[in-house]
Order: structure tokens, then sequence, then C-alpha cells
């Protein structure tokens, strides 16, 4: 199936380089914001979640949910790993039962933002991206929002599931603004914590919704922007991937999904893709 239709019907109804590990640092000071409470007093807990947490928002699902589960092996009081790997695992199983049982019980003495983070896990299963996107999901970061305008995770989900597609290309670019050049309300420009690293999946990103909008000449712009920003991951070859692909380009999908997997060789969308197109 399509990356970027399952994406967007969702939303309408790969190895980092040093900068990007740099990057990853999202510490942030808690006494300046409400933020959702993600991080952790060990140390480790929080490289391994810093880590995961890049995956997770440039679609490597694969690698967050290793960072996040070993996070949990250093801290196991955590919620926030929680919330996102009961998404990763099966609907109705065990791991994802435990883990929906565990970020309630960790969350149950952290603050009112984080208490409506976990409670997307509330909301019905009835997207793949469940818990953090799908239907349900944009009151509960509108929510967020409201309680902590400066909280840049909040931001980026909340734009991403803002209902109307012009509006989610209007708050992802009011997001990348504040990211990139500090500038927008003060209200919700972020107080601390470097959050540069999310750069590069907000531009993925809007690619995806100029493409569902027609501009394909934008969204391609953007694709190869992503590709710059984030060059040794495999996400950003599998969306360049996916743009020839959609646009009947075969050749350049299969160049670009093979760049994926050399980057990543476990990258499910680009081998899936990539076995679909050489048996044509």
């Amino acid at each position: 199936m399509k990356k970027i239709f399952l994406l967007l019907a969702a939303l309408i109804v790969g190895c980092e380089t040093n900068q990007n590990r740099d990057n990853a640092n999202w510490d942030f000071d808690s006494s300046t914001g409400d933020y959702i409470q993600w991080q952790s007093d060990n140390d480790f807990a929080n490289e391994m979640t810093n880590a995961a947490m890049v995956h997770l928002y440039n679609v490597e699902y694969e690698k967050a949910k290793v960072f996040f589960e070993k996070a949990l092996e250093y801290d196991p009081s955590l919620f926030g790993p929680h919330v996102v790997l009961a998404g990763l695992s099966p609907e109705g199983s065990e791991k994802s039962e435990m883990h929906i049982q565990k970020a309630k019980e960790n969350v149950a003495d952290n603050n009112e933002t984080s208490k409506i983070f976990v409670s997307l896990l509330d909301l019905p299963r009835q997207s793949r991206w469940w818990p953090l996107l799908g239907p349900g999901a944009h009151e509960k970061w509108a929510k967020m929002r409201s309680v902590e305008p400066k909280g840049k995770l909040i931001h980026y989900y909340y734009s991403f599931t803002i209902p109307g597609i012009e509006n989610k290309i209007k708050e992802t670019e009011s997001l990348l603004s504040e990211l990139r050049d500090g500038v927008g309300d003060s209200e919700s420009l972020p107080v601390s914590g470097d959050h540069s690293y999310m750069i590069a999946p907000a531009t993925n990103l809007l690619g995806y919704f100029y493409y569902g909008i027609g501009d394909k000449e934008k969204s391609k712009s953007l694709f190869e922007e992503y590709l710059e920003l984030y060059p040794n991951g495999y996400n950003s070859y599998d969306s360049m991937g996916e743009f020839y692909y959609n646009e009947g380009d075969f050749e350049s999908a299969k160049d670009y999904y093979g760049k994926a997997v050399e980057n990543f060789f476990a990258a499910s969308s680009a081998n899936g893709k990539l076995r679909e197109l050489n048996q044509d």
C-alpha cells in the first residue's frame, strides 16, 4: 500500500549523522512549562529516548522500537515509550495490553499534559499509526497544546492531525519557522531545549502535504531538501522513492528504495516496494 495515500487518508476522515545525534538532545528546563514529561533521571534512558524520538519523527519505526525498548530497560518507570510501543505491537496482543497498562500506571504522578498524552491510548484503534494519529487524536493534541503551547512534540502532532490539508500546511510551516528561525507566536516559541532535529521530519511532512494538494514541484523540492537534511537515515530515501513511484517513474523509485535499504537493510516499506517493483 502506498504510504503517501495511507498517511493522508488517515489524517483527513534510516543511520544518523553526527549532526542528527547532536541535535537529538531535546532536554529542557521543565520549570519553564507543562511539557509532556518524557525525561528520566537516568542519562542512559534519556539517550535511548532521544534516539528513539529522532527515528519516530522520521517514520523509522523499526529503529524507534528498539531504542524505546532499551529506554525502558534503563528506566521502567517511564510512560512515554510505553505509549508508542503499544501502537507498535499487534492489536489486542499481550504486549500491546502490557504497554497500555504500564503507561497508565506510570503516568499517575505526572502532570496534566502527560496524562492527556497517555489518554491517546483510550482512542479506538482505527489507524495503523494509533495512538499518535488517527480518528480523535487531534482533539487530544489540541488539548495538550492549549495547556502547553511551547511543546514542540505537541505542536508537531497538532499540525499533523489538524483537519484540512491547507490547515496542515499552515501549521507545519508555522512550526518550521519556529524551529529554523525562532520566528512565531511568542506563546508558542520554545524557551529551552534544542529541537532542530525536528526540521528534517517536518520538511518531509510538508512534502506529503503539498503532494496531496497536487503541487508536485513543491513536493519534490521538499523531499530533496529532506534528503539534504537527513542523508544517512533511510526514510528520506523512502520518501523520494515514493514520490517517483506515484509519478510512475519506477526506475528512479527503485534507485531510491534501494538506497533506503542500503542505509537500513530491515526498512520494511522500501523492501516491500522493491519486491513489488522487481516482479514487474
